[in-house]
């Protein structure tokens, strides 16, 4: 026997009062617009990010580009040897052109910690919506299990179309879910991207700061790091000594020996005043044959004691090798030039009292 017209509405009824504990909070049926809207915002985000990418990678190029640029510069000054001469414009191009590239590596990795939070967020907007689509496939598939207990052939068609669009809802989802852990992945990359850029960044400021020859810090930077030094001491009333070196007879090894023999010297002389430094100590390359040693905590008699055997433990070269030395303890209210100058003041006074020692010639102050 055929259901009674009452028995198909009740039937349909409890269809209806189930489909709705199922999905208190839905519509009775997923609704198709509501899932385009979710993947709207998507779409735009997914160009967003294709955009950034794009972005970091055209700026990777240009920084790579600028940094060729300002190690070409590095090496073309060394090979004219301008800075022995007096002229340091080509060091100075060269150190205002990794200071640009340091500010754009910092800039960049900000871009690319952003650009990884955009991701994170894209990927949970993406489990998001396969969540929702599982569960809008689980009420589908529940609705179609439903309708197809009712005879009308209308009602088991919808069935139909309802279990196809949850399993076309469950199929997205899973899609999302890989995007959503592709999305994580670049994001992760992007990070260690962020990471490099910023271990990049303060390597190159590093390198704008040191001094190619000797990897003594160069005179801009080293007068900036001597007036914190100067601020340090008077902080916490240690003592501080300026030493002023010169390297004797630089010119006359480069005009007998050649440039190469005359870098060598320099950098021998370095080596030999960083062994009797403290690792914190500054060196800054004044210019071509002048370095300065800072020293805090020490007194002028101490730092005197430092290097008064440095001649003798020079390494042989072509000439007889030797630098002065002229020494000057901060006073109170004195600056970093007037602490300089009393040092080289010290110097001068020391060589042209022992003109035939100039290796050896120490002064305090």
């Amino acid at each position: 026997m055929s259901p009674s017209r009452d028995e198909l509405a009740a039937r349909q009824r409890l269809v209806e009062e189930r489909r709705d504990t199922l999905a208190p909070s839905a519509e009775p049926e997923p609704d198709p617009a509501r899932r385009r809207e979710d993947e709207q915002p998507l779409d735009h985000r997914e160009q967003s990010l294709s955009d950034a990418d794009q972005t970091a990678g055209d700026t990777d190029q240009t920084l790579s580009d600028r940094d060729q640029q300002a190690s070409d510069e590095d090496q073309a000054t060394a090979d004219e040897q301008v800075v022995r001469d007096g002229d340091e414009d080509a060091h100075h191009r060269s150190t205002a052109a990794r200071e640009e590239t340091t500010r754009e590596r910092a800039e960049v990795g900000e871009a690319r910690h952003a650009t990884a939070s955009l991701r994170d967020q894209a990927a949970a907007e993406r489990d998001a919506v396969a969540a929702q689509r599982d569960r809008d496939a689980e009420i589908d598939d529940r609705l179609a299990v439903e309708l197809g207990a009712g005879l009308s052939g209308d009602q088991q068609l919808r069935g139909q179309e309802l279990r196809a669009r949850a399993l076309e809802g469950r199929r997205r989802a899973a899609l999302d879910r890989e995007r959503a852990a592709r999305d994580r992945e670049l994001a992760a990359r992007d990070r260690d991207l962020a990471a490099r850029d910023r271990r990049l960044a303060e390597q190159a400021l590093e390198q704008a700061g040191t001094d190619e020859l000797t990897g003594a810090r160069r005179r801009g930077v080293g007068l900036e790091e001597l007036g914190r030094e100067i601020e340090r001491a008077r902080r916490t009333g240690e003592s501080l000594v300026a030493a002023y070196v010169d390297v004797d007879g630089l010119k006359r090894v480069n005009d007998q020996h050649g440039h190469a023999a005359g870098d060598e010297l320099l950098r021998d002389v370095v080596t030999t005043l960083r062994d009797r430094m403290r690792s914190y100590d500054l060196l800054v390359r004044l210019g071509g044959d002048e370095f300065l040693c800072v020293l805090l905590g020490l007194s002028v008699e101490e730092a005197q004691e430092r290097f008064g055997a440095l001649n003798a433990e020079l390494p042989p070269g072509p000439t007889v090798r030797s630098a002065s030395f002229g020494f000057s303890a901060l006073l109170n209210g004195e600056g970093a030039q007037e602490l300089i100058d009393r040092a080289d003041r010290e110097l001068l006074a020391a060589r042209a009292a022992s003109p035939r020692r100039t290796g050896s010639a120490t002064r305090l102050s």
